[in-house]
């Protein structure tokens, strides 16, 4: 079995689904307003918790095993961004996630919009961590 290119696999699925809500989904959000903004992220958000976890934990893991069988120093390196999202997103993003699922979509001002614009930098960290795992497991499997 190839673990390297499962976790390459994983981790490009990772940063492609990272760069949608960068590039795609958080820039529509912005022509909606605050409210509407607010709800949709609220909608969105716990849906694709679950996905981008299991992806980052996916990436590390599989990326461990192929350094173990393959005893290349890159796929460590790979794993260990993956894993960095995890700590990215619970010491930095997640007290920001907490506040915008407790703001009421019907309230919602400029101070929620300038919230999420926060949110979508921060996300942006995310997206690079996944990117150079996919450039570590391309490197080693290469």
């Amino acid at each position: 079995m190839e673990f390297g290119a499962i976790a390459l696999a994983i981790m490009a699925a990772f940063t492609g689904a990272a760069l949608y809500i960068n590039l795609v989904e958080h820039p529509a959000r912005r022509v909606l307003l605050d409210g509407e903004m607010l709800a949709q992220w609220q909608a969105s958000y716990p849906r694709a918790r679950w996905m981008q976890a299991g992806l980052a934990m996916g990436g590390f893991f599989f990326g461990l095993m192929a350094a173990y069988w393959a005893g290349k120093a890159l796929y460590i390196t790979g794993a260990l961004f993956s894993i960095a999202n995890w700590v990215v997103t619970y010491r930095f993003i997640m007290p920001l996630n907490h506040k915008l699922l407790a703001a009421d979509p019907d309230t919602a001002d400029a101070g929620i919009r300038a919230l999420l614009e926060k949110w979508n930098l921060l996300h942006t960290a995310r997206t690079g961590l996944g990117f150079l795992a996919v450039v570590c497991f391309f490197l080693a499997i290469s």
